[in-house]
């Protein structure tokens, strides 16, 4: 499989740049191979523990500044990712397998930004929207019931929004000590944690 990346960059200013990719990716196949491979009929059909490559296209558009004399720093990329075979890794109860499940999408933005309002002082933020889904018709003519039960839902450990906000101070003491007091905060929003419908 050939993997292959275009991009293309556009500078407005000295502190401002724009920029467009596109990516082809791609993961090889493989096969379950456990005890219970060869006669397991809700992966895969009988004497068939294999599962197929993953294909992926991705593209990104965004750009990436530096403001107010380089005490801001603010990046933005909107992305759409649209995969063909997706692999999903499932925990069966007994053990870890893969199937493929012909179509999945991924879209959102992304927002990260770095503040120095005075010297010392670093606040940072970041925010993720995403939107990663099977759609309606993920199934295609794949009528295996774990397949099809997905269609319409959320991939597996996805959350549609992810913000991170912190703030670190750096400062001196006497002589050659200093100090520095660092804070994070992190919320994700609901997930799903199983590829069961």
């Amino acid at each position: 499989e050939l993997i292959y990346t275009g991009k293309l960059g556009y500078a407005i200013s000295p502190s401002i740049s724009t920029y467009a990719s596109f990516t082809h990716g791609y993961k090889s196949g493989g096969f379950n191979l456990d005890s219970t491979a060869a006669s397991r009929t809700s992966i895969a059909p009988v004497g068939d523990p294999s599962f197929k490559s993953e294909t992926v296209d991705a593209y990104e558009i965004g750009f990436k500044s530096k403001l107010l004399d380089n005490r801001l720093t603010l990046n933005v990329a909107g992305f759409i990712q649209n995969f063909e075979n997706f692999q999903v890794l499932e925990f069966t109860g007994a053990q870890f397998t893969t199937f493929n499940v012909p179509k999945a999408d991924s879209q959102g933005v992304e927002i990260e930004a770095v503040a120095r309002p005075i010297d010392g002082l670093t606040l940072n933020g970041a925010l993720t929207l995403l939107d990663a889904s099977y759609p309606d018709d993920c199934a295609g003519n794949d009528t295996r019931i774990n397949v099809t039960a997905l269609c319409g839902n959320d991939l597996t450990n996805a959350p549609g929004t992810v913000g991170i906000l912190g703030a670190g101070y750096e400062g001196g003491l006497s002589g050659d000590f200093g100090f520095f007091l660092n804070g994070q905060m992190r919320y994700e929003s609901d997930r799903r944690t199983s590829t069961q419908a």
